[in-house]
């Protein structure tokens, strides 16, 4: 098994998986650069993560909060029109399944930033969404949801 971060990152990755923006470009990665003639894709990644003792028997309440950074190339009207559309895909994907499919016992959105590089031969577009995801763990073994 696999870290409950990594375990959430690649839930996420197969939840917003098929819009009509990024379709199966959607990976569980800190950054990477388009590169020319690549197509709009998301990188799913976990920046931080905090945890409480909850009681005596080593029950870790975690917030773990997971960044969707959606990159793209093209003009800025028509591509912040492209990037809403994909921000209700993602919203809808984790409102039908807030719990990642039992991975969770809750998940909440918590903002949405924009940015634009236009240094480039065409502008470069990021929306990034953060949403913090609740895990009840044992403190013994960060691997298994309770």
């Amino acid at each position: 098994m696999a870290h409950i971060r990594t375990q959430i990152r690649h839930a996420v990755v197969e939840l917003i998986k098929g819009s009509s923006l990024a379709g199966s470009r959607v990976e569980p990665s800190r950054a990477r650069p388009l590169r020319r003639g690549e197509q709009t894709s998301a990188f799913v990644y976990t920046p931080a993560e905090q945890s409480e003792d909850l009681d005596t028997e080593g029950t870790q309440g975690r917030t773990i909060r997971v960044k969707i950074d959606t990159v793209t190339k093209g003009e800025e009207d028509a591509r912040q029109d492209d990037l809403d559309d994909f921000a209700v895909f993602i919203e809808k994907a984790f409102a039908n399944d807030p719990l990642l499919g039992g991975l969770a016992s809750a998940s909440q959105y918590r903002s949405t930033d924009f940015a634009a590089n236009t240094e480039g031969e065409k502008t470069f577009q990021v929306m990034s969404i953060t949403y913090e995801i609740a895990v009840l763990t044992r403190n013994s073994d960060p691997e298994t949801t309770l």
